[in-house]
Order: structure tokens, then C-alpha cells, then sequence
């Protein structure tokens, strides 16, 4: 979330702007959703595919499912046991958390847009027609991040297809390829974002594989300067191959392997050294998302009508993006009105 919020956080034109904020921008937009539909695959599969949810790591045992029935967590297996979610349960869950959000922050887009049409840089109508076309087509909805949360919501609507394709050997890694040739060659259609899927089931897929192999724990944990060290390189190689106009589709591909490498290897390294770094905003992730833009919005507004320091207006441009939404959240809270958590994706 971290790097959607510094993708967000140019204060003109995207990738217009001094060299410093357009390498960060170029940067985070190479890989942010992949790694963050990867990340999705990931949670998803620890909180609604498999009985345990992992409390710190570790490997499952017999004494940790006793103590985990008692409520109490294991010191030394890590895991706590939990219930399978059934499909219907899922698909009402993930509705309600996903797309009532995603519609009321449409029609809050739709409101500030006709309000203040000579600060947005697309327009819109609030009539029947334009209301239908930005629910069916959400890259071209006022909201236009709502496409994350539609092409997520299909891939929940998808869950018997990964409980099948995790059930076997076979079936596990056929769908990794599978879903890698559809990542390059798939349909591109914008209705209710189906091109979308195409393109973003590889990545929501290799979550829930690396979570049901336990990558992390038994790979990558113990390497993390070597995965943040091979993350760099393979991101480097991806842009010198850009550089020398190779394959453009392959350099772009490696390029976001990269990006997500060293993601991992910045957070082993941070919860191995800094553990409380990101607990800030780590349970608002939902919120930033939703509301962070519009903070991120009045500041590039304010920005426009007052003199402000370009680096110190992006430092705030950035900080309002993850801070506002939390502090929001945490009223919201405080007034613990159901239907108006709903609204914002809170439980």
C-alpha cells in the first residue's frame, strides 16, 4: 500500500514532473498492483482456504491446534486453528468489504467531479447513462481505482477454481502455466474488467501458491538481504533491457518480478529489524486505498493555489495519502455505526 500511496503522489501531470518524483513514479507503477494482487492471494489463502492462520510463522503441529482451540497461541508452531469459509459465505464477504465501498466511493467521486469540474482532469454527467457505463466499465468510472476492486472481486468469485487447482501437484503448477500464457496473451476487454483478470490472475494465483508452499518461511526468510540484493538486480537487468529496446513485454515482465522481489526483501528485513515500522497504517490498508486518493487530491489542489515547496508538498501529499485515511477510520470507529463502517470498508 505504501507503494500505491507513492505512485499516487505526483503533484502535476504523471511522470511530468522533476526527475526525482517521476523515477519514483515510473518505479512504483512497475510492479505496485501485481504485489498487491500477490499479496491478496497471499491473505486470502492464510484467511479463508486453509484451516490455519499463521499467528508469526512456523510450522503446523498437533500441540499448536490444541492450544489454538483453547484460544491460545503456540509459541512454537506459530499457528492458530481456524474454520473454513464455505463459497457462498465468501462471495456475501468479500461483496459487502469490497464493492459497497467501491460503489459509495463512486458516487463520492461522481459529487466532487460535478462540483469541481475545473480542478479534475476528467469530467463526468451524473445521469443514468454515465452511472451504468462506470459500474460496467470501472476503469472509466470517476473512481477509477474501483478496477482493482472489481477484477478482486472476481478472482473470490473464482475460489473453486484455486481450492481444485491447489489440490494436486498436477493441477498446481498446470495452472501456473496456464494463467502465465493468459498473462501475455488473453482478450482485452474493459467490461466489468475482464481483460483485467486475465492480466492479473497470475499474480493473484502466485499468492496463494507461495502461501500454500510456505515459500516464505522456507525459502526467504533466512536469505533477506540476498532476496532484496536479487530483487535489485533482476529489476536493473529489466530496465537495461528496456534501455536497449529488447523485448519490451519481457523486460516489463522481469521488471515487475523485480519490483515484487525486493519488496519481499525490504519486508523480511524490516520485520526482522523494525517491526513496528508500518503499524501506523498496517490495519488500514483497505481505507488508504479508498480514501487515501481523495487526501492526496486536496493536497494537489491546495498545492495549486498556494506556494508551497515542491519536495516538502509531496512529502505532505504523501503522508496525507496514508495518515488521513487512518485517522478517519479511527472516528469512524469511535462512532461504531455499522452501516457507516460498511461504507468504508471496515468491519
Amino acid at each position: 500500500m505504501l507503494w500505491v500511496v507513492i505512485g499516487h503522489s505526483f503533484l502535476g501531470k504523471a511522470g511530468e514532473g522533476p526527475e526525482w518524483e517521476n523515477a519514483l513514479f515510473y518505479f512504483a507503477y512497475s510492479f505496485h498492483m501485481p504485489l498487491f494482487m500477490l499479496v491478496s492471494g497471499w491473505l486470502f489463502y492464510l484467511t479463508r482456504l486453509t484451516s490455519y492462520t499463521p499467528v508469526w510463522g512456523g510450522q503446523k503441529s498437533v500441540s499448536g491446534e490444541r492450544l489454538a482451540v483453547s484460544g491460545k497461541r503456540d509459541s512454537v508452531s506459530g499457528y492458530r486453528l481456524s474454520r473454513k469459509w464455505g463459497y457462498r459465505e465468501i462471495v456475501k464477504d468479500k461483496a459487502i468489504r469490497l464493492l459497497l465501498p467501491g460503489l459509495v466511493f463512486s458516487l463520492i467521486s461522481f459529487a466532487l467531479k460535478l462540483a469541481f469540474p475545473g480542478e479534475m482532469s476528467r469530467q463526468v454527467g451524473m445521469n443514468v447513462n454515465d452511472v451504468v457505463h462506470a459500474i460496467l466499465y470501472p476503469y472509466d468510472n470517476p473512481f477509477r481505482e474501483f478496477w482493482f476492486i472489481a477484477t478482486l472481486f472476481w478472482f473470490f468469485l473464482l475460489t473453486p477454481l484455486w481450492r481444485v487447482a491447489l489440490s494436486r501437484d498436477w493441477t498446481k503448477w498446470g495452472m501456473l502455466a496456464v494463467l502465465t500464457v493468459l498473462h501475455f496473451w488473453h482478450p482485452d476487454v474493459e467490461l466489468l474488467c475482464i481483460g483485467r483478470v486475465f492480466s492479473y490472475a497470475l499474480w493473484f494465483y502466485l499468492g496463494l501458491l507461495i502461501s500454500e508452499e510456505e515459500f516464505v518461511d522456507k525459502y526467504l526468510a533466512d536469505a533477506k538481504w540476498l532476496v532484496l540484493i536479487g530483487g535489485i538486480a533482476v529489476y536493473a537487468i529489466s530496465r537495461l533491457m528496456i534501455h536497449g529496446e529488447w523485448n519490451l513485454e519481457a523486460a516489463s515482465f522481469l521488471g515487475t518480478l523485480g519490483g515484487i522481489t525486493l519488496s519481499f526483501g525490504l519486508a523480511l528485513i524490516a520485520d526482522k529489524y523494525i517491526q513496528k515500522l508500518f503499524c501506523g497504517f498496517r490495519n488500514y490498508t483497505y481505507q488508504i486505498f479508498l480514501m487515501g486518493i481523495l487526501a492526496q487530491m486536496f493536497v494537489k489542489i491546495m498545492y495549486r493555489h498556494i506556494s508551497m515547496p515542491y519536495v516538502g508538498a509531496y512529502l505532505f501529499c504523501l503522508l496525507a495519502g496514508l495518515y488521513v485515511p487512518v485517522l478517519v477510520s479511527k472516528v469512524i470507529e469511535k462512532i461504531n455505526w455499522k452501516p457507516l463502517s460498511l461504507c468504508v470498508g471496515l468491519k
